[in-house]
């Protein structure tokens, strides 16, 4: 099993296709695995380098019960981290949910990486702004009720057998480290970047996230039908087709050029 050490800790990373490489980040309490579970990287392999992995205190990666490690320049360290170890400097990258924010961190603080941000079911406001139901699902996560949470995120139980069982303090931490995060709202008129977002019709989140990207320069923005916040990652059909022709859009441009 491939894994890489980024400040000391390991984390678990996977490559399947051929291409130009798409670096993918998960959500809160998924792993590498979410994104063959619900098709995203079969999908994405059939063009690009698909780059996936666990987040920190996810999945097989390392779950320190250290705040310190779930901090955004940690995890935009881990990214770059895993980017390297797959052999790329610059990357397509594509995050969701709580991936999705720290995607739009790298857009801004580590924008020679990305060639082009995409965004599903996530903000760019303070992460402050849902700390209420964030407090709530820690709360019930150090209750030791991992599996009450998942299913009242909508999440389906994992597959994949090679899997940990989920560490209640480390999921925790991850919410919590990132709570002092103050968003990058204000900036996205200045994002030139390429990107695309994409939200559940049913999303709680969606009117802010519509309002964002009515502030970024020549943004594809999608709203997927019929759906809630998870519902957007678990149907990929969705917004998948949407992606793969803004990735193609992208890489025909004139000037572009290989990783």
């Amino acid at each position: 099993m491939p894994y890489v050490t980024s400040s000391g800790r390991r984390l678990y990373y996977e490559v399947a296709g051929e291409g130009f490489p798409v670096l993918m980040h998960h959500g809160f309490a998924q792993s590498a695995q979410s994104w063959i579970d619900a098709g995203w990287r079969d999908l994405l392999a059939k063009q690009a380098r698909v780059i996936t992995f666990d987040i920190l205190g996810h999945g097989r990666s390392d779950t320190p019960h250290d705040i310190e490690a779930y901090r955004m320049e940690e995890r935009m360290a881990d990214v770059i981290a895993v980017a390297n170890a797959a052999g790329t400097h610059r990357f397509d990258m594509l995050g969701f949910s709580l991936g999705g924010r720290v995607a739009l961190g790298m857009a801004f603080q580590r924008p020679e990486h990305l060639r082009s941000l995409i965004v599903g079911g996530m903000h760019a406001r303070a992460t402050m702004l849902t700390a209420e139901s964030m407090n709530r699902r820690t709360a019930t996560l150090r209750n030791g009720s991992v599996r009450a949470l998942r299913r009242a995120l909508g999440l389906n139980a994992v597959r994949s057998r090679d899997l940990p069982d989920p560490d209640p303090e480390a999921l925790a931490l991850s919410d919590e480290g990132l709570l002092d995060w103050p968003g990058v709202a204000g900036d996205l008129h200045s994002l030139d970047i390429p990107t695309l977002m994409f939200v559940g019709e049913h999303d709680r989140m969606k009117v802010w996230v519509e309002e964002d990207a009515a502030s970024i320069p020549g943004v594809k923005y999608i709203c997927c039908p019929d759906v809630d916040h998870i519902g957007s990652f678990d149907h990929s059909d969705l917004a998948g087709s949407s992606v793969i022709k803004f990735l193609s859009r992208i890489a025909s441009a004139p000037g572009e050029t290989t990783a």
